[in-house]
C-alpha cells in the first residue's frame, strides 16, 4: 500500500488508528528528517524506549523510530512491560513503527496482521508495503522470513509479495529512500568485509536480494542475526555503461540490550530523494563497491532454469504412455511422403525433447507426427495443457511449415474440446530463457472472454510491458526477427499480441495475469513450483483430460 498525503486511502474501519498515525507522521515530515533505527527488540521494551528517550533529549528531536527484526517476546516479563504501555502507564517517547513477527506465536500481539496500532505511538506497519510521505520520503517494508515450501505455515513473504512491491515502486517516479526488512539479503557481504556471523548464503533471502537490486533503496536496514554490520556503500549502476545512480548503504543491527554491547541503535539524517539535486543524490563515496547481488541473482536464475529443465515437463513417446493407444505412434512411423526436415540438435540435455531418456511417461496426453500435448507440472487449472514440438525448436518462428501446421491443428482440437465444457482458451508463449518451445493452453470461462484482454492490457501497463497487437493476417515470423526474445499471446477472439523483450521480463507474466482474481482467481498458483502434486494425482488429471480430449483428437 502506498500512502500519500494527497490521495484517498482505503483503510478498513479497524485500522483507523493506523491511518491517523500515518497521516500524523506524514504531516510532520519536513525536507530533512532525523530518524532512529533499532534492531530486534525481542521484548526489551523498557531498554529500548529508555534509550530512545535519552537520545531524543540529548540529540533530538527525532521524527520517528523504526524497528527491524523481531519486536515481540513470549516471556511473561515482556508481556508485563508491554501491557504497561498499552494502558498508558508508560509512554512510547516518539512515533515508532515496527515490522511483523517471524514467529507464529507472536501474532497474538497484533489485532490485524495487515497493519494496526499496538498502543499510542506504536504502530505495526503490516506484512509488506510502501509508505510515501507528502515530502517525498518513500519507505518500503517486508516483515518476517522468506516462506519455503517446507515451512508454509511460518510468517513471512513470498515472491508474490516481492512482485507486488516492485510493481508499486515501478509505477512511481520517485525512488526508494529506506528499505526495512527482518531478514538479510543473500550475498550482501560479497565484495566487502566478511561477516562475523557466518555466511549470508545460509540465512539470507534471495528474494530480498532481488527486491533490493530492483528498487535500489538508499538505505537498507535488517535484523534477526544479532550482529552489527555496516557494509561499504555499493553502486546501483555499471560504471561507464549505465547512467550514474545513487549508492545503497546496508546496515544490520544487533539485538536491543545485547550483552556483547554490539551496536543496536542507529541515528541518521535524511532528505527525501525527491527533494535532492541529481548531483548531490548521486555522489559516489571513495570506498564504494560494485553491487554485491549481481552474481547472486545470476546464480539464482541459473538454478531456477535448471529446476525448470530438470523437473517441470517430462514426456515419453513409448506406446504405453497412451494407456494402450498406439495409433498416434504408428501413424508417425508410417508417415507417407517426403520425410520432414530434421530439427536442430540441442547443445546439451533438453528435457523437453521426446528423445530424452529421463521422462515421466504419465503426463503425455496425445502424440502427433511433429508435436505432442502434455499436462504441465503445477497447472493453473485442471484444463491447462502444453503443446510442444517433438524436435528441438526454441520458438514458434523457428518451426518448419509442417510442424507449425500441426501446432495449429492441436490448438483447434483443444478449443473444440473445451468449448464443449463452456470454456475458451488462452494461448501464450514466452521465447525468453526457455530452451524448448512451450505453448501454454489455459482454459477460462467463456463468459470472461472480453475481460481477458482488459486484464492483460492493464497488468502489462502496470509492469511497463508493451503489448503490440498483430494485424489479422500477419505471421509472427514477419514481425519478430530470428533469435529475438519475445512474449506471444493469442486470445479467445483471435486477437494476437506480441511483446519484444528487452532486458528483464517477468517469467510468470502469463500465469500471473490469468491467475488474477477477476479471471481464474488462483493467485496462489502463479508459480508452478508452489503447486506440488503427487504422481498419483498427476496420473488422474492426465487421464481425465485425455478422456475429455479424445473425441477431438485428430491423431487417433
Amino acid at each position: 500500500m502506498t500512502l500519500t498525503a494527497n490521495e484517498p486511502l482505503n483503510f478498513r474501519p479497524g485500522n483507523i488508528r493506523v491511518l491517523k498515525n500515518c497521516l500524523l507522521f506524514l504531516s510532520k515530515m519536513a525536507e530533512n528528517l532525523k530518524i532512529l533505527v533499532a534492531g530486534d527488540v525481542e521484548g526489551q521494551y523498557d531498554v529500548l524506549f529508555n534509550r530512545v528517550r535519552t537520545i531524543n533529549k540529548k540529540s533530538g528531536p527525532f521524527d520517528m523510530l523504526l524497528c527491524v527484526g523481531d519486536f515481540f517476546s513470549s516471556d511473561p516479563a515482556a508481556d508485563t512491560q508491554l501491557e504497561s504501555y498499552k494502558i498508558a502507564e508508560k509512554q512510547v517517547p516518539i512515533p515508532t513503527f515496527i515490522l511483523g513477527p517471524s514467529k507464529q506465536e507472536h501474532c497474538r500481539y497484533l489485532q490485524d496482521l495487515k497493519g494496526c496500532e499496538v498502543c499510542t505511538n506504536l504502530t505495526y506497519l503490516g506484512d509488506h508495503g510502501v509508505f510515501t510521505g507528502s515530502s517525498g520520503l518513500k519507505m518500503v517494508y517486508v516483515s518476517g522470513k522468506e516462506k519455503l515450501l517446507t515451512t508454509p505455515t511460518e510468517n513471512g513473504f513470498t515472491m508474490e509479495a516481492i512482485k507486488s512491491i516492485e510493481v508499486q515502486v515501478g509505477n512511481s517516479s520517485a525512488g526508494v529512500d529506506i528499505l526495512l526488512t527482518s531478514q538479510w539479503p543473500k550475498g550482501v557481504e560479497n565484495l566487502a568485509a566478511p561477516l562475523d556471523c557466518g555466511n549470508s548464503e545460509k540465512f539470507g533471502s534471495s528474494l530480498i536480494s532481488r527486491l533490493t537490486q530492483k528498487i535500489k533503496p538508499r538505505y537498507h536496514f535488517a535484523g534477526m542475526e544479532g550482529v552489527h554490520y555496516e557494509r561499504l556503500p555499493y553502486r546501483n549502476h555499471e560504471v561507464l555503461q549505465e547512467k550514474t545512480l545513487h549508492v545503497t548503504r546496508f546496515i544490520a543491527l544487533g539485538k536491543v540490550g545485547n550483552v556483547k554491547k554490539l551496536k543496536w541503535i542507529y541515528a541518521f539524517n535524511i532528505a527525501p530523494m525527491a527533494k535532492m539535486s541529481a548531483l548531490k543524490l548521486n555522489e559516489q563515496p571513495a570506498n564504494t563497491t560494485p553491487c554485491p547481488y549481481l552474481n547472486t541473482l545470476e546464480e539464482e536464475e541459473a538454478e531456477t532454469r535448471k529446476e525448470a529443465l530438470g523437473n517441470q515437463y517430462f514426456y515419453d513417446v513409448s506406446a504405453d504412455v497412451m494407456s494402450g493407444n498406439t495409433r498416434g505412434n504408428k501413424r508417425r512411423q508410417n508417415n507417407q511422403g517426403r520425410p520432414p526436415r530434421p530439427p536442430p540438435k540441442p547443445m546439451g540435455p533438453c528435457w523437453f525433447c521426446l528423445s530424452s531418456p529421463e521422462v515421466e511417461k504419465h503426463l503425455v496426453i496425445s502424440v502427433g507426427e511433429h508435436c505432442y500435448v502434455a499436462m504441465p507440472k503445477g497447472p493453473l487449472v485442471p484444463e491447462h495443457v502444453l503443446i510442444l514440438p517433438i524436435g528441438h525448436y526454441q520458438s514458434i518462428i523457428e518451426l518448419p511449415e509442417e510442424v507449425l501446421e500441426e501446432v495449429e491443428k492441436f490448438k483447434v482440437a483443444i478449443q473444440k474440446a473445451l468449448k464443449a465444457k463452456g470454456k475458451s482458451v488462452v494461448f501464450f508463449e514466452r521465447s525468453f530463457k526457455s530452451p524448448h518451445l512451450q505453448i501454454q493452453c489455459i482454459a477460462v470461462p467463456s463468459e470472461k472472454e472480453d475481460l481477458v484482454k482488459e486484464v492483460f492490457v492493464e497488468m502489462a501497463a502496470m509492469q511497463s510491458i508493451n503489448l503490440d497487437e498483430l494485424p489479422p493476417h500477419a505471421e509472427l515470423r514477419q514481425v519478430v526477427p530470428a533469435g529475438k526474445p519475445y512474449f506471444f499471446l493469442e486470445l479467445p477472439k483471435k486477437e494476437r499480441f506480441v511483446c519484444y523483450i528487452q532486458g528483464r521480463f517477468p517469467l510468470q507474466f502469463g500465469r500471473e495475469v490469468l491467475a488474477n482474481n477477476d479471471l481464474l482467481n488462483c493467485v496462489d498458483r502463479v508459480d508452478w513450483k508452489n503447486c506440488p502434486s503427487s504422481k498419483d494425482q498427476e496420473v488422474k488429471e492426465t487421464a481425465r483430460f485425455r478422456q475429455l480430449f479424445q473425441p477431438f483428437d485428430f491423431t487417433l
